[in-house]
């Protein structure tokens, strides 16, 4: 792989583990209703969403780094 697409990539999985970070943070803080959830999707509840986003974030944050 090239060193630009290798770089793109890390960066990608930055942005990637700083948003699941940050949806992490999030869960806890909407459990104990400080602030509220604000993902929602039809048929499930905003606790699923919010942690179903968070895992999703952590697996693109790891392909990311997969080969580094």
């Amino acid at each position: 792989m090239t060193l630009h697409l290798r770089k793109l990539r890390s960066s990608i999985g930055s942005g990637a583990f700083a948003l699941a970070l940050a949806f992490i943070a999030w869960l806890p803080l909407g459990i104990f209703q400080i602030v509220p959830f604000v993902l929602a999707l039809p048929g499930e509840t905003s606790l699923r969403v919010h942690a179903a986003a968070a895992v999703g974030s952590l697996m693109v944050a790891a392909w990311g780094f997969w080969d580094s």
